[in-house]
């Protein structure tokens, strides 16, 4: 998906200590290594665990990108499902892709109501708590998130994104390896048509 040729825009939001500015430049990376030119940066507040946190990337053809923030982003990238939905949809466009870390359905479906983007979903506070990520209570969601941006975007290689993962965790990679490719395989579309019956 590129909004201008051969541009994908992808905004990321969570909160701190979900690994979101990591994510941002991990996905840049892995971009890089399938012959993409990337750009990837975050903003973010006081640096506490449970600021907001976003993260911008740009993939292209083109070595040409912009060097601003994205307002308007082809993919928003939520890592928590009570983020400000205004904050977090501002600017999407239309035909475009909301990823969403959200174990249930429901809590997802309001989304779709009026909406003209398609609705991703993966699970990944479960999969990274079974996978070992994180503390009790607390999971480290990036690299489920970064498995599952991957299969939604089509900007970036499994493969690619695995040997990134690989270079860049070495303290937990299989369990980190495990969790990207959970992420992939568990992104599944919101069937929105749902919420009209």
């Amino acid at each position: 998906m590129a909004g201008k040729i051969g541009l994908t825009e992808i905004r990321l939001h969570g909160r701190g200590g979900q690994g979101v500015v990591f994510a941002g430049t991990a996905m840049a990376e892995a971009a890089h290594r399938n012959g993409k030119y990337v750009q990837a940066f975050g903003i973010y507040g006081a640096e506490r665990r449970g600021a907001p946190v976003t993260s911008f990337v740009r993939i292209g053809d083109s070595p040409d990108v912009p060097r601003c923030q994205i307002q308007q982003p082809d993919i928003v990238v939520a890592f928590d499902v009570n983020l400000p939905r205004e904050q977090v949809l501002k600017g999407l466009k239309p035909g475009g892709k909301l990823l969403l870390n959200c174990a249930k359905e429901a809590d997802a479906w309001g989304l779709c109501n009026g909406r003209s983007f398609d609705v991703w979903l993966v699970d990944a506070s479960n999969i990274a708590a079974q996978s070992g990520l994180g503390l009790v209570g607390i999971p480290i969601i990036n690299t489920v998130m970064l498995g599952a941006l991957v299969r939604v975007s089509g900007c970036a290689s499994l493969e690619s994104l695995l040997a990134v993962i690989g270079e860049k965790m070495p303290r937990s990679t299989e369990k980190n390896l495990l969790a990207a490719q959970s992420g992939y395989d568990g992104a599944r579309e919101l069937e929105c048509y749902a919420t009209a019956l």
